[in-house]
């Protein structure tokens, strides 16, 4: 039996597991405190691409100007997971005498050792970072020390919600998860989302949607891009075609894109 036809068998053996899994959604409970802000809750540095991308397509290391070296890569899944930790499990307190890097490190793993898709802590149970006033100030200040602790890279190939990947998504989920992140997005809840397309491959990325509205017949969503440290980038879902779409970006050429949620479970 050949390698492709044991995998197309393996899938279909454990799709009714997996969609099972997937549609394991809770709408929150309550409307969460505050909504994510671009501004203050991601990173002041952004995740860094393996290779080489102009205009969507790789390219030779040659026709990057300036050359720079590129130090962190592969942590578009760890730097998104780790924002809605911090807006979910920290708070800042700008008036107060910030921390040695030691004490900054272990405050740091803390709130990264927390799963995502626990409930968000009340301010009185949250880690305190004092010294700043938002994850993007102390981030900016001091990002060799997050990018050390909030997580490795290399795990995350092996997590058990990558395994969808190679089922076929039907229009009808992807309808019923843009319902799932308007309702969140209603309560203040932003939604983590894996975008790809398989087998091509031509973007695996994670992205953090945290607003959204209606355009006629479309949503535009904007999402935190975590290999951008600058600015939102736009997702757009067509109600009448019941698809997804991001816009263009250095390493996406733009175009339809397969979107599902993550970070919600054991399972996703």
């Amino acid at each position: 039996m050949s390698s492709r036809i044991k995998i197309v068998a393996f899938a279909f053996l454990i799709s009714p597991l997996l969609h099972s899994a997937l549609r394991a959604y809770e709408p929150p409970a309550a409307p969460a405190p505050r909504p994510f802000h671009y501004a203050t809750d991601t990173f002041a540095f952004a995740n860094e691409t393996v290779w080489n991308y102009v205009g969507g397509a790789v390219q030779s290391e040659s026709s990057r100007s300036p050359a720079r070296k590129r130090d962190y890569t592969r942590h578009c899944f760890v730097v998104t997971r780790a924002a809605m930790q911090f807006w979910k499990f920290a708070r800042f307190d700008p008036e107060a005498k910030p921390l040695p890097p030691e004490q900054l490190a272990a405050r740091i793993r803390e709130v990264a050792g927390r799963s995502v898709w626990l409930p968000d802590l009340p301010r009185d149970r949250r880690v305190v970072f004092p010294g700043y006033a938002s994850l993007r100030e102390i981030s900016a200040a001091a990002a060799g020390l997050f990018q050390a602790n909030i997580g490795l890279g290399w795990p995350i190939y092996f997590r058990a919600g990558n395994m969808p990947i190679v089922i076929p998504m039907d229009r009808a989920t992807e309808a019923r998860l843009n319902d799932e992140m308007l309702h969140d997005l209603q309560l203040n809840y932003p939604t983590i989302v894996w975008l790809y397309n398989f087998p091509s491959l031509n973007i695996n990325h994670v992205v953090v949607v945290f607003a959204g509205r209606k355009d006629h017949d479309r949503v535009r969503y904007q999402v935190y891009d975590p290999n951008y440290s600058r600015a939102p980038k736009q997702l757009d879902y067509d109600a009448a075609t019941r698809t997804f779409s991001y816009q263009p970006t250095f390493y996406f050429k733009g175009g339809p894109v397969t979107a599902r949620a993550v970070y919600r479970g054991v399972l996703q």
